[in-house]
């Protein structure tokens, strides 16, 4: 019974280490982004904006072309494994849907142009495609 604890145990730790060396590592997505953001939704329109987003030292702050869709400000970020958080660091006024503000976590992936990164809440998909610049 001991021997098969501790297979297990091994087994698990060689899991974990796969795991996070497959993880994105903060300084390598630190850069200047351009690129796009949609929503996908049943009651949305779902056209695309142009996005601008900077990334550094776990501070972010960017721009979009269509006020507020999406509300990209300013504030800071934290990456963990395939995950990235922003922690929106900006008052806004409340006529506009909230879930657009760039904030909470998203699965990001590293492309070889730059940084795409996903997040579903219900029935919403957003999806930012960014370019490195």
């Amino acid at each position: 019974m001991k021997t098969y604890g501790l297979v297990l145990l091994v087994i698990s730790t060689f899991i974990i280490c796969a795991c996070e060396n497959e993880s994105i590592k903060p300084a390598d997505i630190e850069g200047t982004y351009h690129g796009t953001f949609n929503r996908s939704s049943p009651d949305a329109e779902n056209e695309p904006s142009q996005v601008k987003l900077t990334l550094t030292n776990g501070q972010f702050y960017g721009e979009s072309e269509k006020i507020k869709y999406p509300a990209i400000c300013s504030g800071t970020y934290e990456v963990k494994g395939n995950k990235i958080t922003f922690f929106n660091g900006c008052i806004w006024t409340a006529e506009f849907d909230w879930s657009l503000i760039l904030s909470g976590e998203f699965l990001i992936e590293s492309t070889s142009s730059g940084l795409t990164f996903h997040r579903k809440l219900g029935d919403i998909s957003d999806l930012y495609e960014l370019n490195r610049k």
